[in-house]
C-alpha cells in the first residue's frame, strides 16, 4: 500500500508560516486581561524562563526610547481607535535589537468581543539595507562633489540616455531618461558633438569632449563630458561616465560642509539671516550659489532641519555662496548655530 501522506494540524502550519517569514502575532481583549501570542515571540523576544506575564516580557523588551510612543499607540487600541503602523526596536534576551514593525488589529469573532491583535514582522534586515543605501548615497554625493562632477550618467550604444545621478539642478533636475545630449545642447554645436560622438563610439576608447549645456534658467554654461564605454560578455553594451565643469578645478570645502553635525543642524532661519546681513535678496542668494529661484524659496521657506528635505548638494551650494560673500556658521557647544560676519563682505 502506499505511504499516507502525513497530515499537518492548521497550528503546525501557522508554526511554519510564521518561521518562513519572521513574523508573529499578540492577542488581548481591552478589558486588561492577560496578553497571549504565537510561539515565534521566541524569536523577538527571546527564551524566558521567568514568570512574567507577556505583557511585560514585551514591554520590557522594547526600546526605552520607543516605548512610549507604543504605549501610546496600545492604549489609543484599546479605545477601538486604529494606530498607524509603527517600527520598535526589541531587544531580544537583552542582548540582540531586531527592527521589528508593529501592525495593529481589532478581532472580533463568536464568543469574543473585541479583542485586539498585534502583527509583528521582523524588518532588521530591510532597515540595515535602508541603512546602507543612504550612507552609499551619502558617500556617492561626497565623491561627485570632492571631484566636482555634476552628474554621472549612462547610455546606450547610440547615447540615448539610460540612467543618470545628477547634482546640478539647472541641468540635470528635469526627466533626462530617453533622451540624447543633443536636446540639452545648443543647436549650433549638436552637430559637431554628434560628429565627436560617433568617433569616439568607433575608437571604442574613453574620451573627454568639451561640451556646452543648456540649463533650467535658458543659461548656456561650459562642461567636459568623459565617458568610455562598458562591455557586457566582451561586448560594447553602452557608455558611461560624468559631466563636470569645464575646466577642472580643485574646490576648497566650505566649513560647513566639512561639519556634517552643522549640516544636520541647518535651517531656512539661518540661512535667510546670512541674506539678511549681506543684503541679499532671495534671487541673488539664487544667482550667485546657481540654484533655481523656485528651489531657493522652498528650501528659505521650509520649517525643521534643511537635510530631511533637500539635497545635500543643493543645501551645500548655497551656504557655500554665502560663506564666499563673508558669513561664516558655527555649531556652538550646545548644539545650537551662530552666524557671524568677516571682513570679506565688508
Amino acid at each position: 500500500m502506499p505511504a499516507k501522506t502525513p497530515v499537518l494540524s492548521s497550528s503546525h502550519v501557522l508554526s511554519l508560516i510564521e518561521e518562513k517569514f519572521s513574523i508573529a502575532w499578540i492577542v488581548f481583549p481591552s478589558d486588561g486581561s492577560d496578553w497571549t501570542g504565537s510561539r515565534s515571540l521566541d524569536y523577538f523576544l527571546g527564551y524566558d524562563a521567568s514568570t512574567d506575564s507577556l505583557r511585560a516580557r514585551f514591554l520590557k523588551a522594547v526600546h526605552a526610547d520607543d516605548r512610549t510612543d507604543l504605549l501610546l499607540d496600545l492604549s489609543f487600541l484599546t479605545k477601538r481607535t486604529l494606530p498607524c503602523r509603527r517600527s520598535v526596536r526589541l531587544q531580544v534576551a537583552g542582548r540582540t535589537e531586531r527592527q521589528v514593525q508593529i501592525e495593529f488589529r481589532h478581532v472580533e469573532g463568536p464568543g469574543f468581543d473585541n479583542l485586539n491583535l498585534l502583527l509583528l514582522r521582523d524588518v532588521s534586515q530591510e532597515h540595515y539595507n535602508t541603512e546602507k543605501l543612504a550612507q552609499f548615497e551619502r558617500r556617492l554625493e561626497q565623491a561627485m562633489r570632492t571631484w566636482q562632477m555634476k552628474a554621472l550618467w549612462w547610455a546606450d550604444t547610440n547615447y540615448n540616455m539610460m540612467d543618470y545621478v545628477g547634482r546640478d539642478e539647472l541641468i540635470f533636475d528635469r526627466e533626462l531618461l530617453g533622451t540624447q545630449y543633443t536636446d540639452i545642447v545648443p543647436k549650433d554645436d549638436q552637430g559637431a558633438l554628434m560628429l565627436d560622438l560617433m568617433k569616439t563610439g568607433q575608437a571604442e576608447k574613453p574620451f573627454c569632449l568639451p561640451v556646452r549645456l543648456i540649463g533650467l534658467d535658458g543659461v548656456t554654461r561650459a562642461y567636459q563630458l568623459r565617458g568610455a564605454p562598458y562591455r557586457v560578455e566582451g561586448e560594447i553594451a553602452g557608455w558611461t561616465g560624468y559631466v563636470s565643469p569645464s575646466p577642472l578645478t580643485v574646490m576648497p570645502r566650505s566649513s560647513a560642509v566639512m561639519d556634517g553635525e552643522l549640516m544636520n543642524h541647518l535651517s531656512a532661519p539661518l540661512l535667510r539671516a546670512g541674506c539678511a546681513a549681506l543684503g541679499w535678496s532671495y534671487g541673488e542668494l539664487a544667482a550667485r550659489a546657481k540654484v533655481s529661484a523656485s528651489t531657493v524659496n522652498r528650501i528659505l521657506g521650509t520649517s525643521g532641519p534643511l537635510i530631511q528635505a533637500f539635497r545635500l548638494s543643493s543645501l551645500t551650494t548655497l551656504v557655500e555662496a554665502l560663506e564666499a560673500a563673508g558669513v561664516t556658521f558655527h555649531l556652538e557647544a550646545q548644539g545650537s548655530i551662530s552666524l557671524r560676519l568677516s571682513p570679506v563682505h565688508n
